[in-house]
């Protein structure tokens, strides 16, 4: 079965059940992209097949299905980015894919007893360095694919030493040299805490990077006339509106800082997170987990609102919320508390 057909197939099997963003990104990153990993190790795989995978893998995210339903919400290049720049941590197959074979690099450069060594070297490469190496015109595509890979790695080898030390390669490593880096999110380890429902964190992702589909960009894309707030019907809804200045959204906030005992503005708090020592590591967790819920919270009492359905009142949803992220660390903790943190925790049950 062809290697697109069987990522295809893959999904269709996934395509009756109800997955969120984050069950689907899960579901990208452990299973997806690595189906085509056994064939990257070997050969470079033609830009077509890998636009087809990374197409197919795309729709996944953002519609569930195989083929193209509509317009992501992220462009591909941010959602391949690593977590702490940003992005979701999904991998860029073509940049993977150049990454496992720079294997054969360091495998030549170190002159590796290894069967394909010696015939490279006996065969084809002769008494030529492999850094200098230049394949014949009737040699296999893959030989010239691997050769072209060699000179990719060429900068990063001083005297045959992977990145100047002794230490060997890693797929990990090469991929890092490739790919270029960005800077570093400040509400990175906010978004992304292990103590965050995953559908929590996602959605407050989509927060920060204000992609979500508000009435003010669906408007912008065509769908749509009435600008007016789901929740409060009394202001234009934007990004800005709905989760700063909404009177619902202002409610939950102000009633979720009550209940923690903090007080922050909700667009500042990557910077509280950084610059709040006087709180406990353990109680900055807590409380930062608490106000990803109630964001998530806020944009799911939206959408309800929108089907004309129930919507919870902040002080409930403040209260499920707390409730939820400490069943999450009692779930997950394993060490001793201070006395402290212990009446804390006690003062929000």
């Amino acid at each position: 079965m062809h290697l697109t057909d069987r990522i295809t197939a893959r999904i269709r099997s996934w395509g009756s059940r109800q997955l969120s963003y984050a069950g689907r990104l899960a579901l990208i990153n452990s299973v997806l992209a690595t189906l085509h990993s056994y064939w990257s190790s070997i050969f470079l795989i033609p830009n077509g097949i890998m636009n087809k995978i990374e197409a197919i893998c795309r729709n996944f995210l953002w519609s569930g299905k195989d083929s193209y339903q509509r317009a992501p919400n992220v462009s591909w290049d941010t959602c391949c980015s690593p977590k702490d720049e940003g992005g979701l941590g999904i991998k860029d197959l073509k940049t993977w894919n150049r990454a496992l074979l720079g294997k054969y690099t360091w495998w030549l450069a170190n002159k590796k007893d290894h069967l394909w060594v010696r015939w490279i070297s006996h065969v084809y490469m002769k008494d030529t360095h492999w850094s200098n190496y230049d394949p014949p015109p009737d040699c296999s595509w893959t030989l010239k694919k691997i050769a072209h890979s060699m000179i990719l790695f060429k900068q990063a080898y001083t005297n045959d030493l992977w990145l100047a030390s002794d230490k060997e390669y890693t797929v990990t490593e090469g991929y890092a040299w490739l790919r270029q880096s960005k800077p570093k999110v400040l509400w990175r380890h906010i978004c992304w805490s292990p103590m965050n429902v995953p559908k929590w964190s996602f959605i407050f992702w989509a927060v920060q990077l204000k992609r979500l589909l508000t009435k003010d960009r669906m408007i912008q894309m065509g769908f749509g006339h009435d600008p007016c707030c789901y929740l409060c019907s009394a202001a234009d809804e934007s990004h800005d509106h709905l989760f700063y200045q909404c009177p619902f959204s202002t409610h939950c906030i102000s009633y979720l800082q009550q209940k923690l005992g903090v007080h922050f503005s909700a667009d500042s708090l990557a910077r509280w997170d950084s610059n709040g020592r006087a709180r406990s590591k353990l109680q900055r967790k807590i409380i930062s987990s608490c106000h990803v819920g109630v964001t998530y919270c806020i944009w799911n009492s939206r959408n309800k609102a929108r089907l004309d359905a129930y919507v919870l009142r902040p002080e409930n949803i403040v209260r499920n919320v707390i409730k939820d992220v400490l069943a999450r660390f009692w779930a997950k903790n394993s060490s001793v508390l201070s006395t402290r943190d212990v009446r804390w925790i006690q003062g929000l049950s």
